[in-house]
């Protein structure tokens, strides 16, 4: 896949592996917004950076996950991984997620996405992150900033690699960002704050 001029190669984990318990355990990346699933969206807007490949962790609900993209005829840029471990929390979906980008020719930034969590990311925000990570190549990752601290969606280098392999239990980017907050160029987006957790906050959602 050619890449637009001035932006790098990148690839995008999309983190789905949870279990929607404040959604009573119903499969949380179905719900519809302007016609289209919020697992669909969330793949639309990675194919919109030209990110390739588009990993999709998937755990809780998999096989409804796997019978919706099937349907929807997702594209071949589009690989699905099973995590096992995905009742640990969001610690093993980023393990998971890492450990599946290829070995042989690895991208020299990954974009982490929580699909279902922030309705209101769009295409200009994640090249913004692509063109503040290339403007500042001193830092390591570039992220959004909502709520005083850094998260997702996110950009990180290749170095963040074995990082987040040792990433365990529900604990998800923020906590490495902040970490190692010195490497990081951050980008204001209050938009971030808006998630979709429970039936309440979707119905608000569609009622904006």
């Amino acid at each position: 896949m050619s890449v637009a001029p001035g932006r790098f190669p990148s690839a995008a984990i999309l983190l789905a592996g949870g279990a929607a318990r404040r959604m009573g355990g119903r499969p949380k990346l179905l719900l519809s917004i302007d016609g289209e699933s919020l697992l669909q969206r969330a793949i639309r807007l990675a194919r919109a950076v030209q990110a390739a490949p588009i990993l999709v962790v998937l755990g809780g609900h998999a096989e409804s996950y796997r019978a919706h993209l099937a349907d929807a005829d997702s594209g071949p840029d589009v690989q699905l991984i099973d995590n096992p471990q995905w009742a640990e929390g969001l610690g093993a979906s980023l393990r998971c997620g890492v450990a599946a980008l290829p070995p042989n020719r690895p991208p020299e930034a990954t974009f982490f996405v929580l699909a279902p969590d922030q309705p209101l990311v769009s295409v200009t925000q994640l090249h913004r992150l692509q063109d503040a990570l290339r403007d500042h190549p001193e830092a390591t990752a570039a992220a959004c900033d909502y709520a005083g601290t850094p998260g997702v969606p996110v950009l990180f280098r290749y170095v963040w690699r074995h990082r987040l392999l040792e990433a365990h239990g529900d604990i998800g980017a923020r906590r490495y960002l902040q970490e190692y907050r010195h490497e990081v160029t951050t980008l204001p987006f209050p938009e971030g704050a808006c998630d979709i957790d429970t039936d309440e906050d979707y119905a608000a959602f569609l009622r904006r």
